[in-house]
Parts: C-alpha cells; sequence; structure tokens
C-alpha cells in the first residue's frame, strides 16, 4: 500500500494500521521526510512527544527549508512544556512560509495568553487573509472579543469555528460563555455541556455551565456543579459566589453571606460580590455592617460608581448627609487617604 493510502487511514483514525505502515514504509525507505514527518504527527496524537520529537527533527535534517515540519515539530515542543522553542519553531516555519495561517493562529494564541491583545489580534487578522476560515484563528478572535466584552463578536466568530470543528471542546467552551454573556442562557448551557462530554477537566465551561443553570432556575443542578469545583479546589471565587447566590435566591441570607464572604477573601475588590455582601447585612437589619462592607469595598474597587451610590444612599438614610457627599466626590476614598 502507499504513503498516501496510510495518510488515509491515518485521517479515518486507525492508527494502529496507519502507523504499520509508516512504519513499513519507513523500513524500506528511513530517509523519507514525508513518511518520518506522518508518523511524527501520529506518534504525538498517540501521546508519545518524545518519538514524535525524534521523528520530526528527522524530517527536519532531510528538509529543513518545510515549514510544515517546523510546524509540527512546534506543537511537539509545545506538548513537552518548551514554550520558548516552539515558539522559534513557529516563526522559523512563517519565515519559510509567511502563509501559514497555522503558525499565525498558535502565535496568535501565546500572544493572546500572555495579554498583548494587540499582537495577538495582529496574528489573527494576517492568518484570516489567508484561510477565512481556519478553526484556530476563529477560535482566537473569538477569545480576544471575549476578553474585550463584546460577545457578540465574539459568538459571531466561535460559531464558524464551531461549523468548522463541532467536536473542539475548546471551542464550544468559549463559544458557551459567549452566549452566556448575551443572555442566551439555554443555548449557552448545551454548547457547555457539549464542552465537557468532550473534555471534563474544562473547569472554566463547568463553572459557566453552573451559571446558566442558575439563571434559568435550575438551582439543584448548578449547586451540585458549584460544589464539584469546591471540591476540587477549582474556580474557588466563582463557585463561592454562585453558590451565595443561590442561598441568597432560597432566603437563606447567613448561608450566603458565608459564601460571599469566602470569595470577597479571594477577590476583595469584586463589586458584586461586595455589593451582594452589603445587600445581605442589610437584609439582616444591618445597615451599619453593610456601610462597613461598601466603605472597605470602595478601598478595593475606587471607581466601582454603583458601590459608592448605594453607600450614599444608605449614609443619607442613617441622617449621615456629609459623610454621603464626600462619598459622592470621585476622589474619596483616595483623598481621605
Amino acid at each position: 500500500m502507499s504513503l498516501a493510502e496510510a495518510l488515509q487511514l491515518h485521517r479515518q483514525g486507525r492508527f494502529d494500521a496507519a502507523e504499520a505502515m509508516y512504519r513499513e514504509h519507513l523500513a524500506g525507505a528511513p530517509d523519507d521526510a514525508e513518511a518520518l514527518h506522518l508518523l511524527g504527527v501520529l506518534r504525538q496524537q498517540r501521546g508519545d512527544p518524545a518519538e514524535a520529537a525524534d521523528l520530526l527533527l528527522r524530517a527536519i535534517g532531510q528538509e529543513p527549508d518545510s515549514a510544515l515540519h517546523h510546524l509540527a515539530y512546534g506543537g511537539v515542543q509545545m506538548q513537552r512544556g518548551d514554550e520558548d522553542g516552539a515558539r522559534a519553531s513557529f516563526e522559523t516555519a512563517l519565515r519559510l512560509d509567511p502563509n501559514c495561517a497555522e503558525a499565525h493562529g498558535v502565535l496568535g494564541h501565546l500572544s493572546l495568553r500572555d495579554g498583548d491583545a494587540a499582537s495577538a489580534e495582529a496574528r489573527f487578522r494576517i492568518g484570516r487573509r489567508v484561510d477565512d476560515d481556519d478553526a484556530l484563528i476563529l477560535l482566537g478572535l473569538g477569545n480576544l472579543y471575549l476578553a474585550r466584552n463584546e460577545p457578540a463578536n465574539a459568538a459571531k466568530f466561535l460559531a464558524r469555528a464551531a461549523e468548522r470543528h463541532p467536536e473542539s471542546a475548546e471551542i464550544l467552551s468559549s463559544l458557551g460563555r459567549a452566549l452566556f454573556d448575551q443572555g442566551a442562557f439555554s443555548i449557552a448551557e448545551e454548547a457547555l455541556a457539549k464542552a465537557l462530554q468532550r473534555r471534563s477537566d474544562l473547569s472554566l465551561a463547568r463553572l459557566y455551565l453552573a451559571r446558566a443553570q442558575f439563571r434559568q432556575g435550575k438551582l439543584a443542578p448548578a449547586r451540585e456543579l458549584f460544589d464539584e469545583l469546591l471540591r476540587a479546589g477549582q474556580q474557588r471565587f466563582g463557585a463561592n459566589a454562585g453558590l451565595g447566590d443561590i442561598a441568597r435566591q432560597q432566603g437563606q441570607v447567613v448561608r450566603a453571606l458565608k459564601f460571599y464572604r469566602q470569595a470577597l477573601a479571594i477577590d476583595p475588590g469584586h463589586a458584586g460580590v461586595i455589593n451582594a455582601c452589603a445587600g445581605c447585612m442589610e437584609r439582616l437589619g444591618d445597615i451599619e455592617a453593610a456601610i462597613v462592607f461598601l466603605t472597605d469595598g470602595l478601598r478595593h474597587a475606587p471607581r466601582a460608581d454603583d458601590l459608592r451610590m448605594k453607600l450614599s444612599a444608605l449614609l443619607e438614610r442613617q441622617g449621615r448627609g456629609d459623610e454621603a457627599a464626600r462619598v459622592r466626590d470621585s476622589t474619596w476614598p483616595q483623598a481621605a487617604a
């Protein structure tokens, strides 16, 4: 059988048969760069990055000017945790083939993860000029718009990416988040559940799935997911805040306050949870404690105008108009310090 037939078996997921054919081919042609490349890719897919690296380096030795060999080797380096080496391999692939969309996509994702949104967007835009429907680039653009709090734009790219790769857990997870942020909770729940069916370790997808269920009034399954996250030590802020929301909706104010306090211990400047704590104290009739929560919260989040207005209103209700006026001054509490 030919190398093309072996590749067809590989693409069908018949890894044992494909590997046997690659190795048989290489036994007679040990320097065939294409066969070395294909077997290297297959060994990476089968969880053997060490042999994959050896095979791909042999392919590069035979054809050093092949962008595809450097691209595949970069993927193996990423799998082995050698990020600097991977970046160098992807850059080499682009030097050899500036139209390598996958290299642009991977480098864009690395830039986005490092907080360099401008570089990431530039990579994704260049890659799209090469391949308008590359799923990796569409995912990157979707995540970029998610980070910018533009869920409608994010969903546009992520939906296209999901059409290209409907089995990708990462794409489904990001699409679910974008749909959630648009308020499409039932559709978000469906996408997030599919993502977790494919990869159960995606803790952010689990958190958003619980949030989507909560927004639809499915309190029991949402609570179960939040509890799972806490037991695993994952997404602790979001899980505590979610359990607080459930308890508060069920009228369990003291229990809600316990979870909100645990969330604030992780992120003291989160305006939503600060406001939730103050609201719990109001329901318990302790206005002074609510004022303390809001005052401390504004020291952590001085730009949170909703906290500022809430604190000002509570002070006015307590007959403390002068203090309320100072709070409404946008320079407080910095000026007081």
